[in-house]
């Protein structure tokens, strides 16, 4: 979630939580309601978005996604490609939607076991460049949770280790995995220099 919506996103909960006139037995306000609190591009025009449904509950995931965005009224139009983890790599027209849309909405590949099959969700991290996995970690106003005043973001690193596919077999059924550190941009995490 951009760091820009997560204001609008507390709003939008905090106008929900609060109670409303009629509620209240007080006579309703007409109360302007935005029809979405995503911002459009300069000409109005909707954004392309590439989808891919993926495997397993894939397809129930990112379903689930195209109504919200329908129901939110969202400025956006999906360019759907079916991309699945049996496959040996993914089409060339699958990445360059990606980096032509900037936006991506990916349900779970299959990682295959077994047979030194590289995993298309490797794959597409490193062919994108997408080393970090971030999580925003937040309390929403009226939700009960089990710890209070939490807002912290999780940074997961996830094209090493047993990311990065070099492991080998030294001798009959004893497997070595090397960790090599991989930092195209020149960021060291976990390095203080």
């Amino acid at each position: 979630m951009a760091w820009r919506s997560l204001p609008r996103l507390r709003h939008i909960v905090r106008d929900a939580c609060a109670p409303s006139p009629s509620r209240l037995g007080l006579p309703s306000i007409d109360v302007p309601r935005w029809v979405t609190y995503m911002p459009r591009p300069g000409d109005g025009s909707p954004r392309p978005v590439t989808l891919i449904p993926g495997d397993g509950i894939g397809p129930l995931v990112t379903g689930a996604v195209q109504q919200v965005m329908e129901a939110m009224h969202a400025p956006v139009y999906f360019e759907t490609y079916d991309v699945h983890g049996n496959m040996t790599s993914v089409p060339a027209d699958v990445i360059e939607s990606i980096r032509r849309n900037k936006v991506c909405i990916k349900g779970g590949l299959a990682t295959p076991v077994g047979g030194g099959v590289s995993s298309l969700n490797v794959q597409l991290r490193k062919e994108l460049d997408l080393f970090a996995s971030l999580v925003n970690c937040f309390n929403l106003p009226g939700l009960p949770s089990r710890h209070e005043n939490v807002d912290i973001v999780v940074i997961r690193e996830n094209t090493e280790g047993e990311y990065s596919g070099l492991e080998h077999e030294v001798v009959p059924g004893v497997v070595e995995s090397l960790k090599v550190p991989f930092s195209p941009s020149g960021l060291c995490f976990g390095c203080w220099t």
